[in-house]
């Protein structure tokens, strides 16, 4: 028989875990808007309608993704160490 890794008992540590990924959905809202804001600000005083507000919308929601998934992979890693194998 092959003895199996126990996991701790941690579960406030994978409650903080779960809770930042689901404030992902906020950041990314507040960020895009953020992010919109700027655009068009520069936009308005440069003369350059949609170009800035476009290229910093999307700038803003692809940082916030790529970071969404590198906190996503580090949190699978560090959850995953303790699965149980069949």
């Amino acid at each position: 028989m092959v003895k199996q890794k126990r996991r701790p008992r941690n579960d406030a540590k994978d409650f903080h875990h779960i809770m930042m990924m689901s404030a992902w959905g906020f950041t990314i809202v507040v960020s895009s808007f953020l992010f919109l804001s700027v655009g068009r600000w520069i936009d308005v005083k440069i003369g350059t309608e949609p170009a800035f507000m476009i290229g910093l919308f999307i700038l803003g929601i692809g940082l916030c993704i790529g970071r969404m998934y590198t906190d996503y992979i580090r949190t699978k890693e560090h959850l995953g160490k303790y699965r149980y194998q069949a």
